[in-house]
């Protein structure tokens, strides 16, 4: 599926107050009316959208005022928390987390770098404090 069609979904149901059908929707975003359905219940189903039923039509709206990316964003975040069930599991996501956030780090000039070193400076210091 296409996020920049999810964007634009998204951003069309946030401009509206009351809402909009998919038919309304595919009118507005010249889509076919069947690909906007799909869409909307993928959307639905990852908590972006929901709706209400309004006769026989269903009327979709934004859930929140979040952009997509950051919708997306933070579901992936519930998503790694839920499975982070153990000690090791939460280790694991640090240690990799870390490491990926290193390998950006690495490529900032000398003054961006010396910035997170004196967070993690202040973090092993912190974290001294507990061990000893």
């Amino acid at each position: 599926m296409e996020s920049g069609l999810e964007e634009d979904i998204l951003d069309y149901l946030k401009q509206t107050d009351a809402g909009a059908t998919a038919s309304e929707i595919s009118r507005a975003l010249n889509i076919n009316r069947m690909t906007a359905v799909k869409y909307l219940e993928v959307m639905r189903a990852t908590g972006l959208i929901d709706y209400r039923k309004v006769g026989m039509a269903k009327q979709y709206f934004a859930t929140s005022n979040l952009s997509y990316a950051q919708a997306a964003l933070l579901l992936q975040a519930k998503q790694l928390l839920k499975s982070i069930e153990t000690i090791d599991d939460h280790v694991e996501v640090f240690e990799n987390t870390l490491a990926n956030h290193l390998e950006i780090i690495l490529t900032y000039r000398k003054s961006d770098v010396e910035r997170f070193y004196e967070i993690v400076k202040e973090t092993a210091a912190r974290l001294d404090k507990k061990v000893k």
